[in-house]
């Protein structure tokens, strides 16, 4: 069964930085499904989230969230709301701070009644996230390419290391 550890989300994008099939196991954790929402509690500022869509087990300081008067992917969206970071960084401990789960489990957050409205809401959410990592890697690729561009300009004016370079934009 695919372990989910801290090091293996990516924060603040909820994604896994790895194939998990490639881990080994053996460690002990809380068991999840696919759908459940997992919420890193240590360190919250950190951003440690994840919408799994297969079952495992969390191993570390995670809580598994599981649904039940809420879609599943509306909740997901709901711990990385502002509101929702503010009150879980509202920590215990300082060395190793940890969301307080007494504070989260007795605070209100407006959800739709609405199940349709709430399943909307949330993959309007995610597609918003896909535009918004498509341009960023779509910057990403043109900065990386002008600074390219730029070295190789500057050692071929300065006759320095990338002078042998020049050739390549003739």
């Amino acid at each position: 069964m695919p372990q989910v550890e801290y090091e293996d989300i990516i924060p603040g994008e909820g994604t896994l930085n790895k194939d998990l099939r490639d881990k080994k196991g053996g460690k002990t954790g809380i068991k999840f499904y696919a759908g459940d929402v997992l919420y890193g509690k240590l360190r919250p500022y950190l951003m440690n989230w994840l919408y799994p869509q297969f079952n495992g087990v969390a191993v570390g300081d995670f809580w598994v969230l599981r649904a039940t008067e809420c879609d599943s992917s509306f909740l997901y969206r709901l711990v990385q709301t502002g509101s929702f970071q503010r009150l879980a960084n509202v920590s215990s401990g300082s060395k190793m701070p940890r969301a307080d789960w007494n504070l989260i489990s007795q605070s209100f957050f407006a959800v739709p009644a609405d199940h349709a409205e709430q399943k909307a809401i949330a993959k309007g959410l995610a597609e918003l996230d896909t535009l918004i990592t498509l341009h960023q890697r779509k910057y990403c690729g043109v900065a990386s390419w002008m600074l390219g561009v730029a070295l190789v300009r500057l050692g071929s004016e300065s006759g320095g290391a990338f002078g042998e370079m020049k050739h390549v934009l003739q």
